[in-house]
């Protein structure tokens, strides 16, 4: 047996390199900055306001859709978001 290279996760880490975009935990992203979820991904999201843990649901960020004002996703602040960098 020998040890054959992990080639998903060399595409992923060149694709990180050659596309500009730094991979970082959504609560760093500053407000009103935009991010994308996927590093492939052409839409965008730009951050709003945080939501506090209450008895409706946990902790997340509102994230506006870039391309449609009136539609937003929530998202917890750890997840995993690509920025310019």
């Amino acid at each position: 047996m020998t040890n054959q290279p992990n080639l998903n996760l060399l595409n992923e880490m060149a694709q990180d390199i050659f596309s500009g975009l730094k991979a970082v935990k959504l609560r760093t992203v500053k407000k009103g900055q935009e991010f994308c979820r996927k590093p492939t991904s052409e839409k965008y999201y730009v951050r709003a306001h945080y939501n506090r843990k209450d008895e409706f649901g946990p902790a997340t960020f509102t994230c506006i859709d870039g391309d449609d004002i009136g539609r937003y996703i929530e998202l917890k602040p750890d997840t995993i978001v690509y920025v310019e960098g």
